[in-house]
């Protein structure tokens, strides 16, 4: 099968469809179709804020805090991961994760593998690797997604935050950003408004579930140490940094 090598966290948010594009300085003589993703030994540091733009660490902050990856220091490297669909090229910046003067390979159909596959290849290039077969792939997990429906918001999260709220924590905070604001809030004019959540469902990564009531929804635009609002740049623009708080009631 063909694969292409990637560093951490990318390999693992390609294979979870939480990013939508690799950007490469090159572009294939033939589209690869599926290909295997193999991540590489190399891993952003844990304080990835201060390496990455804000518009990939605010949406990484959310990734991690519902389980969708798994922390950075344990995600699995030297491995093939899952596999995506390329279903073609472009060279314009049509997405968050696109780089300027870089060929985005769009993609479709991401799985992430359950168990990773032992790789230690190292190659700029796609390549032809034997240990994963096309005609025979292997088992695969579904990651698990937020659903908002009647004021009861279902929402995946890490353990950590999972035993947090199970042991008082009475705050929950969701970053927004293009992507999932239309999930969270409903606009309006020149504003947006939380969806109105009268209890969470938390679910923990093994499939455990607890209620609770939510007492309050804020939405707080996001400041830096100097009191100012941050904003992003983002594809055709500008756009600024808000979350919103949810404040826990009573277990129910």
């Amino acid at each position: 099968m063909k694969a292409i090598c990637m560093p951490q966290p990318w390999a693992s948010l390609l294979c979870a469809g939480l990013q939508d594009v690799m950007s490469m300085a090159w572009k294939p003589k033939e589209n690869p179709g599926k290909i295997a993703i193999v991540a590489t030994q190399i891993q952003i540091p844990e304080d990835y804020h201060q390496a990455l733009p804000e518009c990939w660490s605010y949406r990484i902050d959310n990734y991690l805090l519902m389980g969708q990856i798994a922390t950075l220091s344990s995600l699995p490297t030297g491995a093939i991961v899952g596999y995506v669909d390329v279903t073609g090229f472009s060279e314009k910046e049509e997405s968050v994760w696109s780089l300027p003067d870089c060929v985005n390979w769009k993609l479709a159909n991401p799985h992430t593998l359950k168990q990773p596959i032992p790789c230690d290849t190292m190659e700029q290039f796609v390549f032809e690797t034997p240990l994963i077969d096309e005609t025979n792939l292997p088992e695969t997990i579904s990651i698990q997604q937020p659903t908002l429906a009647d004021g009861v918001l279902t929402l995946p999260l890490n353990q950590q935050k999972y035993d947090s709220l199970a042991d008082g924590d009475k705050e929950l905070d969701v970053n927004l950003y293009s992507d999932n604001r239309d999930f969270f809030t409903g606009y309006t004019g020149k504003i947006w408004n939380p969806r109105p959540v009268k209890q969470l469902v938390a679910v923990s990564p093994d499939g455990k579930e607890q209620c609770y009531e939510v007492v309050k929804t804020d939405l707080i635009l996001d400041r830096d140490d100097d009191g100012m609002p941050l904003k992003i740049e983002k594809v055709g623009g500008w756009e600024y940094l808000y979350y919103l708080l949810y404040t826990i009631g009573n277990k129910i």
